[in-house]
């Protein structure tokens, strides 16, 4: 049991630095990230950054994509 609980903490763990690293997207006037082909930010200029720098930065993810 011990075991079993020990390997889902390292699961969990592994999943959360994963989706740290992950690419979104910003505007220059947005307060908001998104996924890559967001229909929020179709006519817009978009920025590539990481999902953690997005959120050091205040971002907050965006309710249509759902990044």
């Amino acid at each position: 049991m011990k075991t079993l609980k020990f390997l889902l903490l390292l699961l969990l763990i592994s999943s959360l630095s994963y989706s740290q690293d992950k690419t979104v997207y910003i505007t220059k006037k947005g307060k908001k990230y998104h996924r890559e082909y967001c229909r929020t930010t179709k006519n817009s200029n978009t920025t590539a950054i990481s999902l953690s720098k997005a959120v050091s930065m205040g971002y907050e993810a965006c309710k249509v994509c759902r990044p």
